[in-house]
């Protein structure tokens, strides 16, 4: 589990980067502590509210898959509805050794071109949101017990787990039959959740065009 950990924080850690270049239009996710199972043109759509009642859309879709240094390697892209527009990120994730490696990351932000961000900038993210999680990740938590839920994609017979953190309780239902993450629907003290609108199939990547490369320069590096 402690691999599994990782890699939804180093997943997380991206799209907080990625949250902070697009737009104040985008919301971060939950953390989402469930086992990564890519499934090439797989996905899942889920509708998000926070703890202001806000809703919006977001969806991951297991788009392709690479071989990178002899490792499996899978694009994972995550899409999200801002006032703008939909966002678009895709990440080539290498999942095999037990230790996540984010080889590529392509953003594209509403009518505009894709952006492929440096390597140093994904490492930056990656470091700061693992300093981040310290502490405040435990996983799915304890087991509640096997129940059936019911949600807007359909009725799953789930695994129910809760967990608390910092004075909050959050509550997990994952299911196998969902893929990347299993998640069916997550509830939080603070009134926000995370419902699974529908399963997606025969996903490919909504990122089309050829990606320009972001060439800024990073802190510390020779100008």
């Amino acid at each position: 589990m402690k691999s599994v950990r990782n890699l939804a924080s180093t997943v997380l850690a991206v799209m907080g980067l990625a949250g902070a270049c697009w737009s104040q239009g985008m919301m971060r996710p939950p953390n989402i502590p469930g086992e990564f199972k890519p499934v090439v043109g797989s996905g899942a759509q889920y509708q998000l509210t926070d703890k202001k009642g806000t809703t919006h859309e977001w969806a991951w879709a297991v788009v392709g898959k690479e071989t990178v240094d002899g490792q499996d390697a899978y694009w994972l892209e995550m899409r999200s509805t801002t006032p703008q527009g939909p966002m678009v990120m895709k990440e080539l994730m290498a999942v095999e050794g037990g230790t996540p490696d984010i080889k590529r990351m392509i953003m594209q932000a509403p009518n505009r071109p894709p952006m492929e961000m440096p390597v140093d900038m994904m490492h930056m993210a990656m470091q700061r949101g693992q300093q981040m999680a310290t502490g405040s990740s435990h996983g799915m938590g304890e087991v509640v017990g096997s129940e059936t839920v019911t949600v807007p994609a359909g009725t799953f017979d789930a695994q129910h787990y809760r967990s608390t953190d910092n004075g909050r309780t959050a509550d997990v239902w994952a299911s196998t039959k969902v893929s990347p993450y299993g998640l069916v629907k997550m509830t939080s003290s603070d009134g926000s959740s995370m419902v699974l609108e529908k399963l997606l199939d025969h996903e490919t990547s909504q990122i089309t065009q050829e990606p320009q490369k972001m060439n800024f320069p990073m802190p510390g590096r020779p100008q």
